[in-house]
């Protein structure tokens, strides 16, 4: 018969290497993404496919569709006036817009919200590209299929989806993507 404070210290033992062998693996596992690198967006579910349909009503009350683009490349993001870092690109989206308008048409898709607060939105960070209205969520589930916000979609001017970014962009990498992408045109 083992005495029981063998046995207490057997069992303790046996807890501290099941919570190292734990926490071991959670730090494997942690490390996973971080060795994927930066994803660049040049593989994602419609990367290479045929843009979806997008017939959306914009504040403005024009209906909005890619056929707008005119030959521009098409950069569709997927915002909303609650995801901290959609508020956070849009003033440089803004910039970019402007200064690439000939060549690139954005396409603001609000993810779901009432009209009232999206146009005080627009309207206090100065948005002018086309903000569309997207209540039903209809649009943004089938592009995207699954939750989260930010999500940016540009598409060629032959309608093909030519990169997808999940996730929120810095202005310096818009800017990367967005003269890869015309210099290709």
């Amino acid at each position: 018969m083992i005495p029981a404070i063998l046995r207490r210290r057997r069992y303790s033992l046996l807890w501290l290497l099941v919570i190292v062998a734990l926490a071991v693996l959670l730090a494997v596992l942690a490390t996973i993404p971080l060795l994927r690198g930066t994803p660049d967006g040049r593989i994602g579910s419609l990367v290479g496919q045929p843009a979806p349909a997008l017939s959306v009503e914009g504040l403005d009350g024009r209906t909005w569709s890619l056929a707008d683009a005119d030959g521009r490349l098409v950069w569709v993001n997927f915002w909303a006036t609650s995801c901290e870092p959609c508020r956070t690109e849009m003033p440089a989206m803004q910039r970019l817009a402007e200064e690439y308008g000939d060549e690139l048409l954005v396409l603001g898709v609000d993810w779901g919200e009432e009209r009232d607060a999206v146009a005080a939105f627009v309207e206090r960070y100065g948005v002018t590209y086309p903000i569309l209205l997207d209540p039903t969520l209809e649009t943004y589930y089938r592009w995207a299929g699954t939750d989260g916000l930010p999500r940016h979609y540009f598409i060629g001017a032959e309608g093909t989806v030519v990169r997808e970014v999940i996730g929120p962009l810095d202005p310096a990498r818009m800017v990367a993507i967005l003269d890869e992408l015309l210099a290709s045109t």
